[in-house]
C-alpha cells in the first residue's frame, strides 16, 4: 500500500500522459476562444453576431436574419457530427473540449482552498483571481456580439450602456459562482448531455473503464477515486457522472508500473473490457451517412447562396401618370442587399413585352453587407393602356465581373391618355 501511494503521488506530481495532452488541448482552445473576437476577415470580425443589424459575420461571410436556412443547415451538420462523435468516442467532448471542463481545468490553481485549515491568504487571493478570470471570460463572450475594440473604448469612456454592461455583469457573476463552487459538480448533476449518454452509447463506444477481469491487480489504493473531478469510483462500472477525462487512468498507471503489473487496469476501452468493439457498425454507418448528407447540404446552401437580394413593390403614394411626352411613369420602392464581403455595383433595368422602359437610377453602389431602400422611377413607352407585366432586373458587378443576377416581376400601370 505504501509503495502504491508513493507511486501515485509521484505520478501526480509529474502529471500523467493524458493530463499533459488535455492541458495542451485546453490551452489551444482558450487561445482560439479569446483570440477569435480580435481576428478580422475582410475588415470585419471573424465571428460576431450583430444584433442591431440582424447579421451574422462568420469568417468573411455575412448572413442576414432572413437567411436562417444557412444557420439551420449548419445546426443540422453540428448535431449529426456531435451524435456521431459521441457514438464513436463517447464523452470525449466532456473530458477534452467542453467549456465547463476547460475552464475548470485552466482555473484549478485559482480555486480557493478547501482544506480543514486553509492558509489565510489563499482563500481571498483565490476568490480574487477567480473573479478576475470570470470577468475576462464574460467579456470575451460579449465580444462575440460587440467588437472588442468598441467594447474597450466604451468601457474606458464609461459608456458601455445598460444592455452591454448588464450582460457582462450577469455573465461574470454566473461564471464566478460556477468556477468558485460548482465546477465538475455541474457535469455530475445538471448537465443534460450526461443524462443522454446512456441512450447515445452502444457496446463499442470508447469509454474510460476499469478492467474487472484483473480485479486481483487492484491494491485498493484509492488513487483513481481521489483524482476524479466528479467524485465517482470507476471500479463501480460505467456511470453517467464520468466525463472521460482520464484522470483515473493517469493516477493508476504509475501504481501498476511501480508494482510491475500490466498497464491499463483503468484505461480507454472500446466498449466493455475484453469484448472486441467494431468501429463500423450499423449505427455508426447511419450517423456517418447523415453527417455527410448534412455537410453536403451546407455546402450546397453556401455555394448557391445569392450575393444580391432584391425585392420591389409599387409606391402607393405615387400614382401612375403620363409624362408630357406621353410615356407612362411609375415609381417603385426597391430593397437591395449585398450579402457579400466586397462592394458591388448593381445595374437596374425594367423590361416589358412590346415596350421600352427607362429607369432612374439605373445603377446603385452597395457596400459590403449593405442594405438600401431605393426609389426607382420607370418611364415606359409603346405600351397600351392598362396593366402590363414587367420584370425588374438587377445585376451585381465587381469591376467587369458579374457576380449575381436577380429578377423580380412587377406591375406596370399605363394610364389612358388625357383627351
Amino acid at each position: 500500500m505504501t509503495i502504491a501511494r508513493r507511486a501515485q503521488g509521484a505520478g501526480a506530481r509529474r502529471g500523467g500522459t493524458f493530463r499533459r495532452w488535455r492541458r495542451l488541448a485546453f490551452a489551444a482552445q482558450a487561445l482560439v476562444a479569446l483570440g477569435l473576437p480580435f481576428a478580422r476577415v475582410g475588415g470585419e470580425s471573424a465571428l460576431r453576431l450583430d444584433v442591431p443589424a440582424g447579421r451574422l459575420h462568420a469568417f468573411g461571410a455575412a448572413f442576414a436574419i432572413d437567411e436562417a436556412f444557412v444557420v439551420l443547415a449548419a445546426t443540422l451538420l453540428a448535431t449529426a457530427a456531435f451524435l456521431l462523435v459521441t457514438l464513436l468516442l463517447g464523452r470525449v467532448w466532456c473530458g477534452w473540449a467542453c467549456p465547463q471542463t476547460v475552464l475548470g481545468e485552466l482555473t484549478r490553481w485559482v480555486v480557493p482552498e478547501r482544506r480543514a485549515k486553509p492558509r489565510r491568504w489563499r482563500r481571498p487571493l483565490g476568490f480574487a483571481a477567480t473573479a478576475a478570470v470570470s470577468a475576462l471570460v464574460a467579456a470575451d463572450l460579449v465580444w462575440y456580439f460587440v467588437p472588442p475594440g468598441e467594447f474597450l473604448r466604451r468601457l474606458a469612456a464609461g459608456a458601455l450602456g445598460p444592455v452591454v454592461a448588464g450582460a457582462w455583469a450577469a455573465l461574470a457573476v454566473i461564471l464566478f459562482l460556477d468556477l468558485g463552487w460548482l465546477r465538475a459538480t455541474f457535469c455530475a448533476t445538471a448537465c443534460p448531455y450526461a443524462k443522454l449518454q446512456g441512450v447515445l452509447f452502444d457496446r463499442a463506444t470508447l469509454v474510460v473503464a476499469y478492467d474487472a477481469r484483473r480485479a486481483a491487480d487492484c491494491v485498493d489504493c484509492g488513487a483513481c477515486v481521489r483524482v476524479c473531478p466528479t467524485g465517482i469510483d470507476i471500479r463501480d462500472g460505467l456511470q453517467m457522472e464520468c466525463i472521460a477525462c482520464a484522470e483515473c487512468v493517469d493516477a493508476c498507471a504509475p501504481v501498476m508500473a511501480k508494482l510491475r503489473r500490466a498497464p491499463d487496469l483503468v484505461g480507454y476501452f472500446r466498449g466493455e473490457p475484453g469484448r472486441p468493439g467494431k468501429l463500423l457498425r450499423p449505427g455508426a454507418v447511419a450517423l456517418g451517412a447523415a453527417t455527410a448528407a448534412c455537410a453536403a447540404l451546407l455546402g450546397w446552401v453556401l455555394v448557391t447562396r445569392a450575393v444580391l437580394d432584391v425585392s420591389a413593390v409599387r409606391e402607393l403614394a405615387f400614382a401612375p401618370r403620363r409624362a408630357p411626352d406621353g410615356r407612362a411613369v411609375n415609381a417603385y420602392s426597391v430593397a437591395l442587399e449585398n450579402h457579400g464581403r466586397a462592394p458591388v455595383t448593381v445595374s437596374l433595368a425594367i423590361s416589358a413585352p412590346g415596350g421600352t422602359v427607362a429607369v432612374r437610377p439605373d445603377a446603385v453602389l452597395l457596400a459590403a453587407g449593405e442594405r438600401r431602400q431605393v426609389r426607382v422611377v420607370a418611364s415606359a413607352g409603346g405600351l397600351p393602356p392598362g396593366e402590363a407585366t414587367a420584370v425588374l432586373s438587377a445585376e451585381a458587378r465587381r469591376g467587369a465581373a458579374v457576380v449575381d443576377r436577380r429578377t423580380e416581376p412587377i406591375p406596370l400601370l399605363v394610364p389612358r391618355e388625357s383627351p
